[in-house]
């Protein structure tokens, strides 16, 4: 499978194991660049690097979705509630100072419907079959094309 379509394109579907192999690249590949860009190019080189692998992410989530015939807003709903989750700990941590252990209501509750939703997705995309048979989004890509018989 081309790399540039699987991390860059939200177009078709793909397989778990397709899914999971990005996933580990994204993760060996993505965390040490990231890094890399923070510390030798400061916090706006290492906030491009991060938003670069979180589009790979984005990318490859919304075609593992639309394998088991579900819209992409499955997904961006995780990534907004990533969002969400980050600003109101960052929020937290500069109200109430760095060393507060104090939790905020709001943060609990949306923390807490954050994990079930990671949860849930865990279990959509990465253990659960994609649809049988072609859907909306694109032929199963289980489903090998018949080879032409030498006969």
């Amino acid at each position: 499978m081309n790399p540039l379509y699987l991390f860059t394109s939200v177009e078709g579907r793909i397989s778990r194991q397709t899914y999971w192999l990005g996933i580990i690249i994204i993760t060996v590949v993505g965390l040490p660049v990231i890094a890399a860009a923070t510390y030798l190019g400061g916090g706006t080189a290492g906030a491009i690097a991060n938003l670069f692998f979180l589009w790979c992410g984005f990318a490859l989530s919304v075609k593992r979705v639309q394998d088991r015939n579900r819209h992409y807003l499955f997904v961006a709903a995780y990534f907004a509630l990533v969002a969400v989750v980050t600003n109101l700990t960052a929020s937290q941590s500069k109200m109430m100072g760095t060393m507060a252990t104090e939790q905020r209501p709001l943060a609990i509750i949306v923390s807490l419907l954050f994990l079930a939703y990671v949860i849930f997705l865990f279990i959509e995309l990465g253990l659960r079959r994609g649809t049988i048979g072609p859907n909306k989004y694109g032929p199963d890509p289980l489903q090998m094309p018949a080879q032409p018989s030498n006969a």
